[in-house]
């Protein structure tokens, strides 16, 4: 058995969470429509434009976004101004346990990898905002590199540039089309995270949130 020499990360429900309560805090009065007519919308129009490929296509995105919203609820130019500049990476929070089971990683000298199907290529900012950046070597998301979990060449893809075989790796998801897709390509010790789950349950692969990383990493390194 090879040892573990990196760990790789969902992002979303496994080290963040969406904080809407931020978006409404943030949009809320600003918008004659609810956040979830906002949300509604946003879907219909990233729906009807390509998935951007980096940050600065990403940009156009939202712009285009913006004040096509402007203009449809006639807002005025100060509110068109404040969408403009709004950051949707402040809804990314981290979990309590992701950061001190990250820390941990690093201590025993693994490398942290984050691989995501998110529709949007801003991954690395989306961790800054939740204060997880420093800990990450690696981050990517489908639109970035071309293809998705749970493809082989999306796990391919990332060990390799952790410089890792999959045998070598510890993963972590909240979907179990991705933790087949791990195991298939060789990562092994692949655990899904079941975040509703009340106990660990690694035997089968299943785990409730990330306070049990170290005792895995003792049994695997």
């Amino acid at each position: 058995m090879m040892a573990i020499r990196a760990v790789i990360f969902d992002r979303d429900g496994v080290l963040t969470y969406f904080d809407m309560k931020t978006v409404v805090k943030e949009l809320g009065a600003l918008l004659p429509i609810s956040i979830e007519a906002l949300t509604q919308r946003w879907w219909q129009w990233s729906d009807a434009h390509p998935l951007p490929n980096n940050v600065t296509q990403e940009h156009v995105l939202f712009s285009g976004f913006w004040n096509h919203l402007s203009h449809e609820l006639e807002l005025t130019q100060e509110q068109r101004e404040y969408l403009h500049q709004f950051n949707y990476n402040i809804i990314f929070q981290p979990f309590p346990d992701a950061r001190p089971a990250m820390i941990e990683i690093k201590q025993q000298g693994l490398s942290i990898g984050v691989l995501s199907n998110f529709e949007l290529a801003s991954i690395d900012d989306s961790l800054v905002a939740a204060g997880l950046s420093d800990l990450v070597d690696v981050a990517y998301t489908a639109p970035v590199i071309g293809v998705a979990k749970p493809e082989p060449e999306a796990y391919l893809t990332i060990t390799q540039a952790l410089a890792v075989q999959p045998g070598e790796c510890l993963f972590f998801d909240d979907e179990e089309p991705a933790i087949k897709g791990a195991r298939a390509v060789g990562i092994q010790h692949s655990y899904l995270v079941d975040r509703e789950r009340t106990t660990h349950a690694p035997d089968k692969g299943i785990v409730k949130d990330l306070s049990i990383l170290p005792d895995l990493l003792k049994i695997t390194l």
